[in-house]
């Protein structure tokens, strides 16, 4: 397992190393005070998250070079939906969706993708927009990633289609809009001066026990040719590792985020066994 700032400091001179280092823990080390005043997560400290079924259909054209999204295949996943800041309701706030792929690359070997609400618009998709609805916006990776000898942004992007019910709160609409089978957004990529292509579909399903709330995702999962790339996303090589494990060292936290894991390892492999079994029952 690669230790933290690895990946921040690889393909760099030593003296670049020196600057990404001095960054790179300077703002982990503000963010991770933030974790360890809150006990929990820096920013999106509390989400809900639902179980759902990505369809990949393949990017239009020429492939993007990355095994999962120039795959035509079906995955299990789960998104977790946040308010990044905390802001006091009724004000919208930064909207996020983490999307895990769950065994993407083989067993444990997942594939994250962190967003937050945007615009589907050229330059300004790298930035954040507050938003009241969960299916009010565009969600952008903001940072870009890399496959084979492309950059490319990554998005989950409402579908005109979905349920929009009313409700209490973005959370609660969010509940009555998955509750019918039929909430649905796309999978997207975007060049990086460009607007969003969907390449993929993500049917919600259940909300999945809240203890799941505790996940801890990274850009750095990742693989198949696909990774974050920029200094930015080096940044978040000491960012990310730092904040959490301060806040695992607050009360039962640590606790927390092993029980997380095991539910969706458990998870995934009723999962799978059910769908084998639907698969030889079909078969037979």
């Amino acid at each position: 397992m690669a230790r933290m700032g690895d990946i921040g400091r690889r393909g760099l001179t030593p003296a670049a190393r020196v600057v990404v280092d001095g960054c790179g823990y300077g703002i982990a080390a503000a963010l991770a005070a933030v974790a360890a005043a809150r006990g929990g997560k820096a920013v999106h400290p509390h989400g809900v998250v639902y179980e759902a079924r990505l369809l990949i259909h393949g990017a239009p054209g020429a492939a993007l070079g990355s095994e999962l999204l120039d795959t035509p295949a079906a995955h299990m996943a789960i998104m977790r939906f946040s308010r990044s800041l905390g802001l006091p309701r009724p004000l919208p706030d930064l909207l996020g969706v983490s999307l895990r792929v769950i065994d993407a690359y083989g067993p444990d070997r997942h594939q994250d993708v962190l967003t937050v609400s945007s615009v589907d618009r050229p330059v300004l998709h790298h930035g954040f927009v507050p938003a009241s609805d969960v299916q009010q916006r565009a969600y952008s990776s903001s940072l870009p990633y890399r496959a084979g000898n492309q950059r490319f942004l990554l998005g989950v992007v409402p579908d005109p289609g979905s349920p929009r019910p009313e409700g209490g709160d973005e959370f609660d609409r969010l509940g009555r809009a998955a509750a019918g089978g039929r909430l649905v957004f796309g999978l997207a990529v975007a060049p990086v001066n460009g607007r969003f292509t969907r390449i993929g579909t993500l049917r919600v399903r259940e909300r999945l026990p809240d203890n799941l709330d505790a996940l801890r995702f990274s850009p750095f999962n990742c693989g198949g040719g696909l990774q974050p790339v920029g200094l930015l996303n080096r940044l978040r090589d000491y960012a990310y590792p730092l904040s959490q494990a301060a806040w695992a060292r607050r009360d039962d936290q640590a606790a927390r985020q092993v029980e997380a894991d095991t539910t969706l390892r458990r998870l995934a492999r009723e999962r799978k066994s059910a769908a084998e079994t639907e698969g030889v029952l079909d078969g037979g």
